[in-house]
């Protein structure tokens, strides 16, 4: 049976919460309080959280906070239920390590298939990583647990990824594009979003290693399209953290880091900037995003920190109706050590290479789906 542990200072909603969980199946329990629901959760060690913000002696915020420090507990799902739907709120909720922010009032309905959602969710994590532990990649392969939930895949860009990975990109997957300099990364990036495009999804690029305008250009050339008419159609947006590292600001970006980079000013730039997408908790429209690269990031900031904004990105993919994310980084710009912890936050990874002037590719890691983990020849 399913372990529910609800925390909530309000009577009524801890009333609610509980006769609904229990209808289903769920085993439920409850905390009035935020230290209440710490010492319950290391008590029972529940399958999912759920927990108000404004609570006495400890708020939701340590609760998730707690969570995500413990080692026995830190991949616990967390839903904050609160009344307090504004912006910041929310974010700091993701940055906490909350998996999906739900606004009182709420529909019942809703709560539940976001609850079965994460569980699900969780449920595969945990599986494909026991396999990769007992088989490695290859025999991930073919136990992956395909069958037992139900993935909805998009295009990726590339028919031979598409065909390696049995469908396509799962939606609302966190994937890491890996590989040297001139490999084909940043061309997949561009496919991606062009196919996003193609298909009326939002795209968000955030461009940090290459300036928009080259991007745009670029981008125009694979559509065979001219990138702004998509923009005036309010169906992609381009973040500018390249004017932090050229020191060259361009004046007619409207999502644009300015000054020193800070990574809160560059969540905040992409935050906007998903807003006028839909790529939101209230409008849930879903989509595509890319970063291009983490690689400056990660040199320019310390680790924990960027992983603290990863997070942030990759957690808010449910939450914002599936939105499906590439993080591109440069093979050899950090350690094997910094690559692994990064590389353990994402549900996938897809490797790149460039020999005798011919891309190519390999699916080496995908928690959601079966794949084939063989090198491809781009065009093949």
């Amino acid at each position: 049976m399913i372990k529910i542990l609800i925390a909530d200072d309000e009577p009524n909603i801890l009333m609610l919460t509980e006769v609904m969980f229990k209808e289903i199946g769920f085993d439920v329990y409850t905390a009035v309080n935020g230290e209440d629901a710490i010492n319950k959760a290391f008590e029972i060690k529940p399958d999912i959280i759920i927990t108000d913000v404004i609570m006495p002696v400890k708020d939701g915020f340590e609760v998730c906070r707690t969570i995500r420090n413990s080692q026995e507990l830190s991949e616990i799902p967390i839903v904050i239920l609160s009344a307090m739907g504004d912006e910041y709120n929310k974010i700091t909720g993701f940055e906490g390590g909350a998996d999906d922010y739900v606004t009182k009032p709420f529909n019942i309905e809703e709560l539940k298939a976001r609850v079965k959602a994460l569980l699900a969710r969780h449920k595969m994590r945990k599986v494909a990583l026991l396999t990769q532990t007992k088989e490695q990649e290859h025999i991930e392969s073919a136990n992956a647990p395909e069958h037992e939930f139900d993935v909805e895949y998009i295009p990726s860009g590339i028919k031979a990824l598409d065909q390696a990975l049995n469908g396509g990109l799962p939606k609302g997957s966190n994937i890491l594009v890996i590989g040297p300099l001139g490999s084909g990364k940043s061309t997949f990036g561009r496919l991606f979003v062009a196919e996003g495009l193609r298909n009326c999804e939002r795209c968000l690029l955030v461009a940090v290693d290459d300036s928009p305008r080259q991007i745009r250009h670029k981008l125009s050339s694979d559509l065979n399209k001219q990138v702004n008419e998509y923009e005036d159609l309010g169906l992609v947006r381009f973040v500018d953290a390249y004017s932090w590292s050229s020191f060259i600001p361009d004046e007619n970006e409207p999502f644009a880091v300015n000054g020193i980079l800070e990574l809160n000013q560059l969540s905040g730039v992409i935050s906007d900037a998903g807003y006028e997408l839909g790529q939101t908790i209230q409008n849930k429209l879903g989509g595509r995003r890319i970063i291009d690269s983490i690689s400056s990031l990660l040199v320019n900031f310390e680790l924990p920190s960027v992983q603290r904004f990863i997070n942030q990105i990759g957690r808010t993919a449910l939450a914002f109706g599936g939105v499906t994310t590439l993080f591109v980084i440069e093979e050899g710009t950090v350690n094997e050590q910094i690559l692994n912890n990064i590389k353990y936050i994402m549900d996938g990874i897809i490797e790149f290479r460039n020999i005798n002037d011919k891309y190519e590719f390999r699916v080496a890691s995908m928690k959601w789906v079966s794949f084939k983990p063989n090198w491809i020849k781009i065009g093949d």
